[in-house]
């Protein structure tokens, strides 16, 4: 594909363009076959490699932690019961106890699966497969806008195959969510850029309140991506870019609105996307992962007593955030290296190997998976890292990649440093080593020519 700009729309920047429909075609068959593959490692993974158990074990999935809380909220909301604490939901007879521990995006997918009869922990792992196959579809035709049909196809290869997208999808973990509305996120941001326009807009903001349903870190899209963006289309006058910035942020703001009301009428303690954040703040706030081995990680910090079970959700909430939040006041001094720790591990520089070993044995993300995803992510690394200086030349916007990045960084620093939280940004890793691999390749054979 050779990058030139489009006659017909002065704003397309020269390396964003469509291929002729004959590319097209051929494009979407391999595509299909790439998907094909993803379809084949994911189910190969749920059934064979670590099928459902109910020991634990280095090549079993055994539910727990979040993944129980995925799975038991979903199956209530099948059953009608809206967003309720899944622990006492199936441990106490059907009792409802109002719950937002984590965005709604993930659970509701996962019920409509619970609605149709298919509950078991299995079967929700097999509709976690499904958004992973998706993501591979959507992380293709991002790579082909950013960089024509190789770029699409090797993206989709990656994603694929690549062990730190598919673990996720057998893990019943909401990562699955957030990587497909990730991708789906990206596309609309280019097409934003090749098209800055009201509809264009419109889309992209619909599409980054959707993703922030998934993880609630990536609400943090509007400042990073959509109002930079906005401002950014030089082919439009100020008032204009700021029309489109506000119309995106406004657009991304009803779609969070109906979940961030709900929660805010059913708490006694305001409540918008999660309310869960002492909890998260509790599990990175203690000796064990201020100092020593596990410097960086997380453990069971919360020193009790535990909150009375009279109190709702946000109530409870509140006593393991105060007792962090003094914690770190108190370690102050030690905040900078405990930070620097989190996003070493998360970015696989620091302690790589037990970061890994925690992530099969705490984590639950299997074995051999995490160990081969450790090693393939060095390899897409300096791929990735001269795909972006590709981009930039090619005036590519990179902006999107890196904030994806900036956001996975920023949640570890604020908690800690877990593979998983690299999930979205795994999308961008993808992406920016899929347009190294190809021009290094073209590179190559016109030495060789």
């Amino acid at each position: 594909m050779t990058l030139t700009t489009e006659r017909d729309d002065e704003t397309a920047p020269p390396s964003i363009t469509d291929d002729p429909p004959a590319r097209s075609r051929h494009f979407g068959a391999w595509l299909a076959v790439i998907c094909g593959v993803a379809a084949l490692v994911r189910f190969l993974n749920v059934f064979w490699w670590r099928p459902t158990t109910n020991t634990p074990g280095y090549h079993g999935y055994k539910l727990g932690g979040d993944a129980f809380y995925y799975h038991w909220q979903a199956n209530a909301l099948a059953k009608g019961a809206w967003f309720v604490d899944p622990y006492v939901w199936h441990f106490l007879g059907g009792r409802e106890r109002p719950s937002a521990t984590h965005p709604p995006l993930y659970v509701t997918y996962l019920a409509v699966w619970s609605r149709l009869g298919l509950d078991t922990v299995t079967w929700h792992r097999v509709a976690s497969c499904f958004l992973g196959i998706a993501a591979v579809a959507v992380i293709g035709l991002v790579g082909r806008k950013l960089g024509g049909n190789a770029v699409g196809l090797v993206a989709a290869g990656l994603a694929a195959v690549y062990p730190e997208i598919w673990i996720n999808d057998g893990m019943l973990l909401s990562e699955s969510m957030a990587i497909l509305m990730t991708a789906v996120m990206l596309y609309t941001v280019y097409v934003f850029v090749r098209r800055p326009t009201m509809r264009t807009a419109l889309l992209m903001g619909l599409a980054c309140g959707v993703t922030a349903l998934s993880r609630t870190e990536l609400t943090l899209l509007f400042p990073l991506v959509v109002i930079p963006l906005a401002l950014l289309a030089r082919t439009l006058s100020l008032k204009e870019r700021v029309k489109l910035a506000a119309v995106a942020c406004i657009v991304g703001g009803l779609v969070l609105l109906p979940w961030i009301g709900f929660n805010y009428s059913r708490f006694e303690e305001t409540t918008t996307m999660t309310s869960a954040t002492g909890a998260a703040l509790s599990a990175a706030s203690c000796d064990e992962v201020y100092y020593g081995k596990y410097i960086g990680y997380y453990a069971n910090c919360f020193q009790g007593p535990w909150p009375k079970a009279s109190l709702d959700e946000s109530q409870r909430d509140v006593v393991p955030r105060k007792q962090a939040v003094a914690y770190i006041k108190s370690h102050k001094r030690r905040l900078p290296l405990v930070v620097a720790a989190r996003v070493g591990r998360l970015w696989g520089f620091f302690k790589p190997g037990q970061t890994t070993a925690l992530d099969w044995w705490l984590e639950g993300r299997g074995r051999a998976p995490s160990w081969i995803g450790l090693f393939s992510y060095y390899a897409l690394l300096p791929f990735a890292i001269g795909g972006l200086v590709v981009m930039r030349r090619r005036k590519v916007p990179i902006l999107p990649l890196l904030a994806l990045a900036a956001i996975a960084t920023f949640a570890a620093a604020l908690t800690f440093g877990v593979t998983r939280y690299r999930a979205p940004a795994e999308v961008a890793v993808v992406l920016a080593a899929a347009m190294g691999i190809v021009a290094a390749s073209r590179r190559l054979f016109r030495v060789h020519a």
